[in-house]
């Protein structure tokens, strides 16, 4: 009987074609860190991965700036509101929530992100849950999404920092990609990636 061929195993993408200009939104969504109870940690965490990684070769030419930081309660209509504010107005290129993506009655974090959304990106949803249960089974447990939002490329994160971390690593290597594919469809009418 003939042998089925080796599947191939896909390394990282390369890097993107052209220079990447950043402008990154973080938004920690926290009842305790904003109420003052804890310091924010995972949104410090976003900015050192994505700082690390625009700086060492793999960054693929990244031109990071951190445009916007904040600290919301796990409210939906102030998540939406902060992430309206920061779409609408080109301000941020790409806006990375950590936070509220769990199973308990206050992680509203995908809600309120849906709600802003007008494309869902299922694909880097799919990548960050299928390759962080390789890491960590639970998870499964996240209800996390992304999409565009206008111009904006918003990502939810989870909300502790190894985790974001993890969940960083993942994700970089494709974001210049992501990023461009929404700037060319706007500026120029070209077809990105799909």
């Amino acid at each position: 009987l003939p042998t089925a061929p080796a599947a191939h195993v896909w390394g990282p993408p390369p890097p993107p074609a052209a220079p990447v200009d950043i402008s990154l939104g973080v938004l920690t969504i926290s009842d305790r860190a904003s109420a003052g109870a804890y310091d924010d940690l995972s949104g410090p965490e976003i900015v050192n991965c994505m700082s690390e990684y625009a700086e060492k070769a793999g960054g693929g030419g990244w031109r990071l700036h951190v445009a916007e930081r904040a600290v919301v309660p796990d409210e939906e209509a102030q998540i939406s509101a902060k992430l309206r504010e920061w779409s609408s107005g080109g301000g941020c290129s790409l806006v990375l929530t950590t936070g509220g993506t769990g199973l308990a009655p206050r992680d509203v974090t995908p809600e309120a992100t849906a709600a802003v959304l007008t494309r869902e990106t299922p694909g880097i949803t799919e990548l960050l849950l299928r390759e962080s249960m390789k890491i960590e089974p639970l998870a499964a447990l996240s209800r996390a999404t992304s999409g565009v939002a206008g111009r904006t490329l918003v990502i939810n994160l989870p909300g502790r920092p190894h985790a974001v971390r993890q969940n960083l690593n993942i994700l970089m290597p494709v974001l210049g990609h992501a990023l461009l594919g929404i700037k060319e469809r706007v500026d120029d009418g070209v077809e990105g990636w799909g």
